[in-house]
């Protein structure tokens, strides 16, 4: 199979509400050998408000966000989508990417009429380089080094990891450069150590994973809380009821003993701790995962593998205590209410019907006034919407008066909510707290000046708002 190595950089971390504004791509053989690249831009959607956090640390500048010249995020989605397309089958790599820009990626193509999943249907997978450097990290430390942090800890961000295993990095937070970054890690992993590579991209297929977890009586699965990252030996105790992608494990270094003394209330609460003895597996995430004959003594540490075996052994034959734990750790899922927002309802709401998708070719191969037309004939609510917006911000005129007018308010109070407001868009008012805030630390130079172009473009959005009114 061929790789499709990219990365993404975007207006913030807010999966739904920020956008992607750069994305760089190389598609290799099954060697790694590159055999095509591409990269792009976009300016930004009206209705995202960057992140003055994210501008401050990239340095990316709101005259480039706003550039004339670029694409809009629409005709880059549409781009990326076509490219991406022609690649396919291949295993799509990045680096916390299944966390982040797999995520951002599978939005930008939601709520630009494209198929969401295109990174893993028709033969195509995922994987990811971050969870490949932890696991070479883990079973080859003579190959692959963590990086160290500016403390002296050990770190797996991108730049100081490749810069630890002699990897030349010349900027960082572009797109393309990271991308090479990547590139550079996979090769050295690939030749090194490839039997890593295979074991990290055989676990890119949920079929893998599944039998994986039913025919290993012992394992390894990496674990990443916050900021904290640790590998736990399991055993597979059984899946959600209705979900069948979780797969619980249990931590064989947990008391067992105080768990089965809990109430079924007690081990629902600890199960919600970050103290959890429970590892949730998602055999479709491409789960970080090794067999118990490839640990080492750290890793089995308090206990030997007789230890662990039997500790096993003597778990599987409390079938009440499992099923009792399982119950528990599936109660402890955090259930979100459905959200009004459509850039909240991608999973909330399933795949979209086989006649809407049909129609979202249609919709893509019509001129703007047909697609202006067949955005109200989609059956599901959040197809109609999102095609009416992606019209509204490309071509308002082929619009309704009336409808023109709605999309504009819609558009007004979500620029103009109030700072503080339990909202997960990021408003002008927030905005321009949060630039206040960082001036006020004491920023100076190019950094000062960013910052204060940023306010003034805000201040403009401001002034253009009012003088709709």
């Amino acid at each position: 199979m061929s790789f499709v190595l990219y990365d993404t950089e975007t207006t913030g971390l807010v999966n739904g509400y920020d956008q992607i504004v750069q994305l760089a791509a190389v598609h290799t053989d099954a060697s790694l050998r590159i055999v095509d690249r591409f990269q792009t831009r976009c300016r930004l959607m009206p209705h995202v408000i960057p992140s003055p956090e994210a501008m401050h640390v990239t340095g990316v500048g709101i005259e480039q966000l706003t550039d004339p010249s670029l694409p809009s995020h629409f005709e880059m989605v549409r781009d990326v989508h076509r490219v991406f397309s022609g690649w396919c089958p291949a295993l799509f790599l990045g680096f916390n990417s299944l966390s982040f820009d797999e995520e951002f990626l599978r939005q930008a193509f939601y709520q630009s009429l494209f198929g969401a999943y295109l990174t893993n249907t028709q033969r195509s997978a995922r994987a990811d380089v971050l969870n490949l450097c932890r696991l070479t990290a883990a079973l080859k430390p003579d190959i692959l080094k963590p990086g160290i942090d500016e403390d002296g800890r050990q770190v797996f961000r991108l730049k100081p990891l490749a810069e630890a295993n002699g990897i030349y990095v010349p900027f960082s937070h572009d797109a393309m450069a990271d991308v090479m970054t990547m590139h550079a890690l996979c090769q050295m992993i690939h030749a090194r150590a490839p039997e890593v590579w295979s074991q990290s991209m055989r676990f890119s297929t949920k079929a893998s994973v599944e039998s994986f977890l039913t025919e290993e009586d012992v394992f390894l699965v990496s674990e990443t809380v916050g900021n904290h990252h640790r590998a736990r030996v399991v055993i597979h105790i059984g899946k959600h009821s209705t979900q069948s992608i979780r797969n619980y494990c249990l931590d064989l270094s947990a008391d067992m003993d105080a768990l089965r003394a809990m109430s079924d209330e007690a081990l629902i609460a600890v199960c919600r701790s970050v103290h959890r003895p429970i590892v949730t597996v998602r055999s479709n995430a491409a789960p970080t995962l090794w067999a118990l004959y490839d640990a080492t003594p750290e890793h089995l540490a308090p206990f030997d593998e007789a230890d662990v075996l039997q500790r096993a052994a003597e778990l599987r034959d409390d079938r009440v205590f499992l099923q009792r734990i399982r119950q528990a750790a599936e109660a402890a899922e955090r259930i979100y209410p459905p959200s009004l927002h459509v850039e909240d309802q991608l999973y909330e709401r399933g795949f979209p019907p086989q006649d809407d998708e049909r129609l979202m070719q249609r919709f893509h191969a019509a001129t703007w006034e047909e697609k202006a037309r067949l955005a109200g004939q989609f059956t599901d609510e959040r197809y109609r919407r999102l095609a009416l917006r992606v019209v509204y911000f490309e071509r308002p005129d082929a619009l309704g008066e009336a409808l023109r007018e709605a999309m504009r308010e819609g558009l007004r109070q979500r620029l103009m909510t109030p700072a503080g407001a339990d909202v997960r868009w990021r408003s002008i008012p927030a905005a321009q707290r949060e630039i206040e805030a960082l001036i006020a630390s004491g920023l100076k130079g190019d950094s000062l000046t960013l910052l204060h172009q940023y306010a003034a473009y805000l201040r403009e959005r401001l002034s253009e708002i009012d003088a709709d009114n």
